[in-house]
This record gives structure tokens, sequence and C-alpha cells, in this order.
């Protein structure tokens, strides 16, 4: 990926998945700004990186908006589970862990199960090779998101 970009996305994210300041906020309109600017960084990598052509930007953006859509809700329901958790982490029950263990399994398959959905959507519009440089770019910017959360999770007592 192209380097600039890559780093000014890795600030902005380092910054706005800490827990001190996601899970602190009490302003809708912080999230909403800091989810927005999330989104901007990310379209800029996959515009740097994937070298449209004009037919093919055409196509491809709104298949990557619905798979988007799909995938916040997915990322909405892992921020819950990991607040459910922060919440009570050191007093955590063996129920509680197996029910927020079970939750967050059950979005990690529903996850590659909408990337699978969506393979033949994105192939539609885009050739083979350019649909796999995507989903790399996806998973490298998925694999951010992953390190900043777990960095700042604590281990379960």
């Amino acid at each position: 990926m192209k380097k600039a970009a890559f780093v000014a996305f890795a600030i902005v994210l380092s910054l706005s998945l800490s827990p001190l300041v996601l899970f602190a906020q009490t302003q809708a309109d912080e999230e909403e700004l800091v989810k927005s600017t999330l989104q901007t960084g990310k379209k800029e990598i996959i515009v740097d990186n994937m070298g449209f052509t004009e037919d093919e930007s055409k196509a491809f953006w709104p298949v990557y908006d619905e798979f988007q859509r799909a995938k916040q809700k997915l990322n909405e329901r892992t921020i819950k589970v990991i607040k459910d958790y922060l919440d009570s982490y050191e007093t955590i029950t063996n129920e509680k862990a197996e029910a927020l263990l079970k939750e967050y399994m059950a979005i990690e398959k529903e996850r590659a199960d909408l990337k699978s959905a969506f393979l033949p959507k994105f192939t539609k519009v885009l050739p083979a090779k350019k649909v796999a440089r995507y989903y790399q770019i996806e998973n490298k910017l998925e694999a951010i998101i992953k390190y900043e959360l777990a960095k700042d999770v604590p281990l379960i007592k």
C-alpha cells in the first residue's frame, strides 16, 4: 500500500480506536465524525492502491458501499462485545465469558460469510486480480484495526 495514506490511516485509527476514546464517547456526533474520518481515509487508500479505470470505479463504488454497510453492522456488534467485556472484565463470570466468546465467534463467522457472499458481486464489476487486490487491502486494514483494539483491550482475569 502507498505509505503516506497507510500511515495517515494508521495514525487516525490509533487515535480513534483507543478504548479510552472510543468507549468513553458520550456524544453521537463525535462517534460519527470518527467513523466518517476512518471511512474517508479508507477510501483514499483504496483509490491510491487499486488503479481503477473510470468504468471500474463507477461499477465498484456502489458494491463497495453495500459491502461496507453490511460490514458496519458486524463492526457495531463487535464494539458492543468489546464494551460488554470492558465493563466486566475484572469480575467476569464463566457464563458471561462464554456468552461474549460465542457472540464474537458468530460475528467472525458472519464476517467471513459476508466476504464470500460479496465475492461474486465484486468479480462481476472488476477483473479477478483487482478483486483479489481489493480483498488484500480490506484484510490489511482489518488487521490494523484488530491490532489497535487488541493492544488496548486487557486480558481476561
